[in-house]
């Protein structure tokens, strides 16, 4: 889902985005991952330190740039976020 996100909203505001940054919590990935950018050009790979004991595994994102649609970035990302199972 991130992928496809990124992906749209790329071919629409690249011309507008000057910057771009994360760390990201992929399902059924122990690892963390950073991701950042410059325009359309983003590079997304396992970060050099892991999540430690007891850290909060979330998905952060920024981007910087002109005109860019804040509901639609966030309402976006919300919607690549997969809930955590609740216990029982």
């Amino acid at each position: 889902m991130f992928n496809k996100f990124m992906a749209e909203f790329l071919r629409e505001n690249s011309a507008n985005l000057f910057r771009s940054k994360g760390v990201l919590a992929f399902k059924d990935q122990e690892r963390k991952f950073v991701f950042q950018g410059v325009h359309e050009q983003i590079d997304c790979e396992p970060a050099i330190n892991g999540w430690a004991e007891g850290e909060e595994r979330v998905s952060k994102i920024v981007f910087i740039g002109l005109d860019l649609d804040k509901d639609y970035i966030t309402e976006s990302f919300k919607a690549c976020i997969v809930p955590e199972a609740t216990e029982a």
